[in-house]
């Protein structure tokens, strides 16, 4: 069957009329009749029935358009989808942003492109230190969002944006630990640590951990579960532990003989190359402008 012919079914059930639907469909109204006698013919059963000098759908029709409207929705659907992809937009789009990064501000920027974008799948992954770096290097990833050092340039061809900072401190379930207490002490506890990267700049020494009592995970949140059931100290983000540092399940750990508390640059980032999809220039302006209330510390 055409899908011309489905589309002149679906324009005289909205209108009631050969004439108005064939104004709609702008066709002779003879053409919407012979469309709809070859639709008719083609399924084997009457769509059409004329009534009081109206013409109406049968029971069958009826039923018959209810499923056809889906496949007019679909038609439609692609033919937008080719639009926007024969304008440039990208089928899909990778952002890997790791969890300690994570703010609602940077949220609503990848929700807001989200719904202006709809065509276009958007992939956010996430895992171990500095896996955006790892990925967007990699061409895994079109856009990172993650702590970030002037040293990350030399590992590829990259460009970035500040637009934020988040604040790690030492952090353990309340009472686990002494509340103040020195550095070599820390022997004692069990350390929670993120994964190391493959880059040669990463270490076990940005755990902030002592003795051989280490447990290593590649996600955040779950650092933060076993924070709460008590398994061991971490040196971590405490924007992702704020609900829990407000309560008091957990508390901040001074160090005597030690800094205790790092401030690290939050930067979106991406390898440079001459030309971006819409995606790509609408998520990063939108990052630019959030760089700048930053700069100006708004």
């Amino acid at each position: 069957m055409k899908l011309a012919d489905i589309q002149v079914l679906d324009a005289v059930a909205n209108a009631q009329s050969l004439s108005a639907a064939a104004k709609r469909l702008y066709k002779s109204q003879p053409a919407v009749t012979q469309a709809l006698k070859r639709l008719s013919d083609e399924l084997g059963f009457a769509l059409v029935t004329r009534e009081d000098y109206r013409i109406r759908l049968t029971e069958q029709g009826k039923r018959f358009h209810q499923h056809a409207q889906k496949l007019l929705e679909q038609h439609n659907h692609l033919k937008i989808l080719a639009d926007e992809f024969s304008q440039g937009n990208e089928a899909k789009f990778r952002i890997c942003y790791e969890p300690m990064c994570h703010q609602e501000t940077y949220n609503t920027q990848i929700s807001s492109t989200f719904k202006q974008f709809p065509s276009t799948e958007l992939v956010i992954s996430s895992g171990r230190r500095f896996v955006a770096l790892e990925q967007v290097n990699a061409g895994a990833a079109d856009l990172g969002i993650g702590p970030w050092f002037d040293l990350f340039h030399a590992t590829g061809e990259l460009e970035s944006i500040a637009i934020g900072e988040t604040k790690l401190g030492v952090v353990a379930k309340r009472g686990l630990l002494p509340k103040r207490m020195y550095y070599d002490e820390l022997s004692l506890y069990p350390c929670l640590a993120m994964v190391e990267s493959g880059f040669d700049f990463d270490s076990e020494r940005l755990a902030y951990s002592r003795g051989l009592h280490v447990m290593k995970l590649d996600d955040v949140s779950t650092i933060k579960l076993f924070l709460s059931q008590g398994v061991g100290f971490a040196l971590t983000s405490l924007n992702t532990c704020r609900q829990e540092l407000e309560s008091g399940e957990l508390e901040r750990i001074e160090i005597i003989d030690r800094q205790h508390e790092f401030t690290a640059a939050i930067h979106a980032f991406r390898r440079h190359q001459s030309h971006y999809g819409p995606v790509a220039r609408h998520l990063w302006q939108q990052f630019s402008a959030l760089g700048a209330q930053f700069a100006n510390g708004n």
